[in-house]
């Protein structure tokens, strides 16, 4: 099968993305398109999407760009039996247009799935943050409402008593690894970032044995060993033998989490939709704790997380087989 991958423009496709090639079937013919910021390292990118953005205002897309077109003319020119797509404007517009089987696998699907968002007090505590602009909302609804499949890439579909989702939606697993007690991996606190977040460093080099995963080259902190999010088994392991778990409400850190039993608290980016929902989530349900300060977390009683892996839930690799037969 022909298979064309879009990611979207932020670090979570990148990591999304990542764990996708890893577990994809090396028969199919993956291409993959990506913004620099979604690339991940030493994976060939067939299409940078940057040139198809303003170069003055990134922020406005535009589908009046003569790159898209060269664009669409190699989409065309490859014929992909699907397009895999992380809510990615452009390349969802092309497959709209050429007729092509479009599945939609995001974790930034959770803002228009949940059927009871409101009930989170989203809107009393963040109005300002979820205060999205009408026109990039609309074009969001328009890609769903034509895409053949719309994934939600969450680990809350395998908790004991999953959120409903609106109709037009199905949970789609994350892709994780799990791990066993083991002596050597266990520290007081193990953080997972995308960026150099300052006040979650700077809280928790007052503690002594922590590790912070991240893709970014941080400054030197004391108490604190940087190590990279590539180093794979060392994260898992570390995530389920630490004391304490900390990130910023990103789905794939909640999950790593998740699925290793841990309860995680949770400084929330605040530039991020998905990290908003994602921590009143979890918070809600019992998974986290939203840390909206710098108050001493080791006073924060923590219990064990309970799931259970739903048997109507798969892989992403797994409801492509589907298409196989």
């Amino acid at each position: 099968m022909k298979i064309l991958y879009a990611a979207n423009n932020n670090p979570g496709s990148r990591l999304q993305l990542s764990r996708f090639l890893m577990a994809a079937n090396s028969n199919h013919n993956i291409k993959i398109a990506a913004y620099k910021i979604s690339s991940p390292k030493n994976i060939s990118i067939d299409w940078t999407l940057d040139c198809l953005l303003n170069i003055y205002k990134p922020e406005i897309l535009s589908l009046k760009n003569d790159n898209l077109n060269i664009y669409y003319d190699q989409i065309k020119s490859f014929a992909p039996d699907l397009i895999i797509s992380d809510l990615e404007y452009f390349t969802s517009y092309i497959a709209n247009v050429l007729n092509i089987r479009l599945w939609q696998y995001s974790s930034s699907l959770i803002n228009y799935a949940l059927k009871d968002k409101y009930d989170l007090g989203l809107f009393k505590y963040y109005a300002h943050s979820l205060n999205i602009n009408p026109v990039y909302n609309q074009r969001i609804v328009n890609i769903i409402d034509n895409s053949e499949r719309n994934f939600v890439y969450s680990h809350y579909g395998d908790s004991l008593n999953p959120p409903i989702l609106n109709s037009n939606f199905e949970w789609i697993r994350p892709y994780h690894k799990t791990y066993k007690s083991y002596i050597l991996c266990k520290h007081n606190i193990t953080a997972a970032l995308y960026g150099n977040n300052k006040n979650i460093l700077n809280t928790i080099k007052k503690h002594s044995d922590c590790v912070v995963f991240t893709e970014s080259v941080l400054e030197n902190y004391p108490n604190i060993k940087i190590k990279n999010l590539d180093s794979q088994d060392e994260y898992y392991c570390n995530i389920k033998n630490s004391d304490i778990f900390i990130c910023q409400g990103h789905s794939n850190f909640l999950a790593d989490a998740f699925y290793n039993n841990k309860y995680s608290f949770i400084y929330p980016d605040y530039n991020s939709t998905e990290s908003i929902i994602n921590s009143q989530l979890s918070q809600k349900m019992g998974y986290g704790k939203i840390m909206y300060d710098s108050k001493d977390i080791f006073n924060i009683p923590i219990s064990e997380i309970s799931f259970k892996y739903q048997d109507n839930i798969k892989f992403i690799h797994e409801k492509i087989l589907e298409l196989d037969g």
